[in-house]
This record gives structure tokens, C-alpha cells and sequence, in this order.
């Protein structure tokens, strides 16, 4: 392992992406005067049930979603009424489902509440840098190029995620290495990535049915087999077993402490197939700024391309990674995108899967529409609204 981080290939993507994040983070830190509690993002609406600590910046009439992963890091596990009841105020109790993310940044900082601003900001830039380096060392055992990292770490969901300390960064991440560990018969630690993965955002369970799709093709392939199904499962269970029942025991466990059914709380809505990519579409036009309008269409533009670039890769072979990004991207045809942060943090997960992919079969469709993506956060600080509450 160590060899192959004498490789540019491997350290390069790395510092890279550690400028990128070091740049932006940087510049935001000094709009924030040096306050880590800028990223949270915290809203006056909200800070009553979040209780943001002394001296916390709160300049948002709502503020955004990392409010509330602070709001659990501080009790990850749920035990006190409080907390509980602080959820129940802010009518936004579905995202104590993401426990994966605040239970982190809680054990960074071992429970010591203060640092919590800082550990949830840390945690996704570890997360992010780690995942680039080990993507470039697996890329080079499987006799790619270590450059492919440069088109996970610079995923445009992974740095618009991480500054608003959100879970897309440890969700997609526990996705892809769980993906990879399945790929390599690695069952036990796929099984433990995909838990966390599914803890941190509940869409990750789609990786989860997309290694059981896998598996089932494998076994319809080879039915005429003696024992066929049974080895199928054998290999597949933990993965898909492990993941599934940590998910629904945690949804018991937090309805039980909730006292209903959690899931219910939350506001997303789905829409008919394509009208939300239409309304985005709609909504860059109308924007005052050329520069806004291009970075939109352009990027929505991929996206759709990703999609039937993921689509087209079942066509050949039905792999996980493949089944998991049509699943992304299908997805992605009926959610209903928030602000321009929304379909960079949506659609990484479908980017990440597709990247897999198309090193796997050699698409060079999928694999230039993944490295146009990821050239496009380059230019992301750039844009007007990249600075926004």
C-alpha cells in the first residue's frame, strides 16, 4: 500500500483536492470571522429547538439542514427527552434517521460539545480526502489510473455538502467503498460500509437493493446449476441483510423514542417523471446571471446524460455499481430539487456509482460525462450564488 503512494497518480489527486477545500473553506471561514458555526448554518426560526451555542452566527431567517445534524451530534443516540422534544419543535424529526454523520462528529471530539462546530466541519473534509486516496490506490491495483480520484474528490455535491455540514459526504462515501468491498468478495466490510451509508441518508438504501439485484441476475444466469441460489445468497446476505436490519431497527428505535412514525414528518415530495430537472431548467433561464444560467444548464445537462449513461451500462452487464446508478439517476427524474445546492449533493451519489461503472466496462461515455462533472466544481466558487444561506 505504501508503494503506491510514491505515485503522482496517487498523491497528487489528493493535494488537490485538499487545496480546493482548503481554498474555499479558507474564504468562507473569513466571511465567518473565524466562527466554524458559520457552517452550520444556523436560522432564527429554528434556534429555539437547536440551540445554537454562545456566540453562534445565526444570520438566516430558516437556515439549512446542518442545524439539526448539530442538534443530534450533541446526543446521537437519542437519550435525552430533550433532545427528542427539540425535534418534535422544529417538525423536521425525519432527519433523526441520518444518525451516522452526528454520531461521528461526536466521537471526534469524545462528547465535548463545544467542538462540535469544528468536528462536523473536519469530519466530511477526512471523509472526502480519504475517500480520494483510497479510490486512487484501488484504481491503481485494478490497473487504472490513479487520476480517476480527481473525479470523486472533486464531486460538486461532496463540496457544496461539506459546507453546510451536511451527511452527503459520509453517505456517498460509506456507499462507494461498500460497493467496491462487495466487488472484491469483501462481504463483511461491505456490509459495514453500507450500514453506515444507509445511516446517513436513508436513499443509500438503493446500493443495498442494487447488490441484491446483482446477485439475483447472477443466479438467474447460472439457475440451471445445482446449489446456484444458494451460493448466491450465501454471498450476498450479509450485504444486504446487515445494511437492511441496522436501518429498520434504527427506525424503530427513533419511532419508539419519538412516539410515531418519524418518516412522516418530513416534507419531500416527488414529482411526475422529469418535471423537477424541467423546473430547474426553467428556473436557470430566469436567472439574472449568464454565468448562473451556464454553470445550471451545464450541469443539469450532464446529469441527464449521466442518467442514460448509467441506464445504458445495464444493457451490457448488471453490476452493482451499474444497477446502483441507474437507481441514482432514476431517482433523479421525479425528486423535487431544492436550491442550486440540492442537485449537486442528489446527484453525487449517481456520479460516484457511474464512475465505477464505467471503469469497469471501459464505457468512455460514462466516464467522460463523470470527469465533466467533476471539472465543473473548479469553476463552482465562481458562481454568485455559491456563497449563499
Amino acid at each position: 500500500m505504501w508503494a503506491a503512494w510514491k505515485r503522482l497518480d496517487v498523491v497528487v489527486p489528493v493535494l488537490a483536492v485538499a487545496v480546493l477545500f482548503a481554498f474555499v473553506i479558507a474564504g468562507r471561514l473569513q466571511t465567518y470571522d473565524g466562527n466554524a458555526t458559520g457552517f452550520i448554518v444556523f436560522g432564527h426560526h429554528f434556534a429555539a429547538y437547536t440551540r445554537p451555542p454562545r456566540g453562534a452566527l445565526i444570520s438566516s431567517p430558516l437556515g439549512y439542514d446542518g442545524q439539526f445534524f448539530y442538534l443530534q451530534a450533541k446526543d446521537p443516540l437519542l437519550l435525552s427527552d430533550t433532545t427528542i422534544a427539540s425535534f418534535r419543535g422544529t417538525t423536521e424529526a425525519f432527519r433523526m434517521q441520518r444518525m451516522a454523520y452526528p454520531t461521528l462528529a461526536w466521537l471526534l471530539v469524545a462528547g465535548r460539545l463545544s467542538a462540535i462546530p469544528w468536528s462536523l466541519l473536519v469530519i466530511n473534509v477526512l471523509v472526502v480526502l480519504s475517500l480520494t486516496a483510497g479510490f486512487a490506490v484501488y484504481a491503481r491495483r485494478r490497473g487504472w489510473s490513479g487520476w480517476w480520484a480527481l473525479a470523486i474528490g472533486f464531486l460538486a455535491g461532496f463540496l457544496t455538502a461539506t459546507l453546510r455540514d451536511l451527511s452527503d459526504p459520509v453517505a456517498v462515501a460509506g456507499m462507494l467503498a461498500g460497493l467496491i468491498l462487495w466487488q472484491h468478495r469483501r462481504r463483511w466490510w461491505a456490509a459495514a460500509l453500507l450500514t453506515v451509508a444507509v445511516l446517513a441518508r436513508e436513499p443509500m438504501t438503493l446500493a443495498v437493493a442494487a447488490v441484491a439485484l446483482e446477485a439475483g441476475v447472477r443466479w438467474w444466469r447460472t439457475g440451471h446449476e445445482a446449489g446456484a441460489l444458494r451460493r448466491a445468497a450465501r454471498e450476498a446476505w450479509p450485504v444486504v441483510v446487515v445494511p437492511a436490519a441496522a436501518f429498520i431497527a434504527w427506525q424503530v428505535y427513533v419511532d419508539a423514542r419519538y412516539g410515531g412514525n418519524v418518516a412522516s414528518t418530513s416534507s419531500a415530495s416527488y414529482l411526475p417523471p422529469f418535471d423537477g430537472l424541467i423546473d430547474e431548467v426553467r428556473h436557470a433561464l430566469s436567472d439574472g446571471s449568464r454565468r448562473d444560467t451556464a454553470w445550471d444548464l451545464a450541469y443539469l445537462g450532464l446529469m441527464t446524460a449521466g442518467i442514460l449513461a448509467a441506464i445504458a451500462l445495464l444493457r451490457k452487464t448488471a453490476t452493482a455499481a451499474g444497477i446502483a446508478a441507474a437507481l441514482f439517476g432514476l431517482s433523479l427524474l421525479v425528486v423535487v430539487f431544492g436550491d442550486p445546492w440540492s442537485y449537486t449533493r442528489l446527484s453525487a451519489p449517481m456520479f460516484a456509482a457511474l464512475l465505477i461503472g464505467g471503469l469497469q466496462q471501459r464505457n468512455r461515455a460514462a466516464l467522460l460525462i463523470c470527469a465533466a462533472a467533476a471539472a465543473m466544481t473548479v469553476v463552482m466558487p465562481l458562481a454568485p450564488w455559491f456563497g449563499a444561506a
